[in-house]
């Protein structure tokens, strides 16, 4: 019986192959070969190959009915061990299901729900802080909300000052991390590069902090009324529990899982609103029917039904979490297609959630596309599928909704430049020049 054949590409450049084309805009680049060359592709970089699988039923068969075929891609690994650790997002195996059963509980919808109202206070807390006519870098301002929702979460701090550092150490923690996501080919930890040693020094600081919060509390017992809490208290009858240093991987993978992408969704989803404003003057609408004058509240969310919609129409036009990577653990075959052992493979819910077979008009905005039949499974993935499927998605959503319903009644965000904006494929799909945006106070 003969072989199943390799997939096809594009040949590219005679010795870089995409590589050109993936650095200067890989969101666009895999959605061009996808087009081109059908549901997987292989695309050479350099002196190795990638396999792009861009076919929903491909996707959930590799990842939610034959996942244990597959791990972590040893590039992924290398890029993110020296940050997080031996988290939810690195580990595999044993190990990853462990974790995973003890992490579950934290992000119970019950768990998510005791921090609704620090979300909603620190997002009005945000908008407070921005003047009328002011200008404001939205990217920035929704990643500084995140971290500081992540950590008042984590960690409940009531000293304003040590609330502070943390927040400054683990934004200069998430950048270094993303200077070593952004390098094509991952290099050994111990040489003394600048990414390494920008790394060793970030990561230092933020243990410090880490393991100083970790001590505190298990010395304290009881429930501070956090995620750390729960985190620590984390254990089953088969399982005494996370170690500090699992604790701290876990706090870590937190940190960089739980901010970037929900600022990301909050940034394009302001941008969203901003280029239809009918969808915007519809959402106050319902906010104010809904909620009136008060704050908005966990209970709330069920019966803000465009908001919903919105929030799921922004993530699957924008999905934060964009490029996921898989490596098969033999060679073996996958849409009549061979896949060799060790293999870098990519799949991408930006890629998914543009098929014209899957969604009617994909490039449109259209939130109403959510207030009918649920998509079929694999063609809607912000969260990805299977064993893997993001913990701290009830999280996430929570988040995006409260921030939104929070701050959409009191302040008009409008582009202050209107040209192109064009997605850039960090760890994170975002906004590549941050969106500059004008502050328009509707309420106090």
């Amino acid at each position: 019986m003969s072989r199943p054949p390799r997939p096809p590409g594009p040949r590219g450049h005679w010795l870089l192959g995409s590589l050109p084309e993936i650095q200067r805009d890989m969101p666009q680049a895999l959605l061009d070969v996808t087009r081109t060359y059908g549901g997987i592709t292989r695309l050479r970089m350099g002196p190795v190959s990638m396999y792009l699988v861009a076919e929903a039923d491909l996707i959930i068969e590799m990842i939610a009915r034959r996942p244990d075929e597959f791990r972590k891609s040893n590039r992924t690994r290398a890029s993110l061990r020296g940050h997080l650790g031996q988290g939810l997002i690195t580990l595999e195996g044993d190990e990853h299901r462990r974790h995973r059963r003890l992490m579950q509980p934290v992000m119970h919808t019950r768990a998510v729900a005791a921090q609704a109202q620090t979300m909603v206070d620190l997002a009005r807390q945000r908008v407070a802080s921005w003047p009328d006519g002011s200008r404001v870098r939205l990217l920035d301002e929704m990643a500084d909300l995140t971290l500081r929702i992540v950590c008042a979460a984590l960690f409940r701090l009531s000293d304003d000052a040590e609330a502070q550092r943390l927040v400054d150490a683990v934004h200069a923690f998430a950048g270094s991390l993303n200077v070593m996501l952004r390098q094509a080919f991952p290099l050994p930890g111990w040489l003394p590069t600048r990414a390494n040693r920008l790394r060793r020094r970030t990561v230092r600081h933020v243990d410090e902090l880490a393991y100083r919060l970790i001590r505190r509390r298990r010395a304290a017992g009881g429930d501070g009324g956090d995620l750390l809490s729960l985190l620590i208290g984390a254990e089953d009858s088969d399982d005494p529990g996370l170690s500090d240093v699992e604790v701290r991987d876990e706090l870590l993978t937190m940190f960089f899982a739980g901010h970037e992408t929900s600022a990301a969704a909050l940034t394009w989803a302001f941008y969203l609103l901003g280029e239809h404003p009918e969808v915007a003057a519809g959402l106050r609408a319902e906010i104010a029917s809904v909620v009136g004058d008060r704050d908005v509240a966990m209970a709330d969310l069920p019966r803000l039904t465009l908001l919903g919609q919105v929030v799921k129409e922004t993530l699957r036009l924008y999905p934060p979490a964009w490029v996921f990577d898989r490596s098969p653990r033999h060679d073996l075959v996958l849409g009549g297609h061979t896949i060799p052992k060790g293999a870098n493979i990519l799949f991408s819910p930006w890629v998914v959630h543009r098929d014209p077979r899957l969604w009617e008009s994909p490039e449109e905005f259209r939130p109403s596309r959510f207030a009918g039949a649920v998509p079929p499974r694999g063609a809607y993935l912000p969260f990805g599928d299977g064993p893997r499927i993001c913990v701290g998605n009830r999280f996430a959503e929570a988040e995006i909704s409260l921030v939104l319903a929070t701050m959409v009644p009191l302040v008009d965000l409008s582009r202050v430049d209107t040209g192109p904006v064009r997605p850039r494929g960090d760890a994170t799909l975002r906004p590549e020049a941050g969106l500059p945006v004008r502050v328009t106070t509707l309420r106090s």
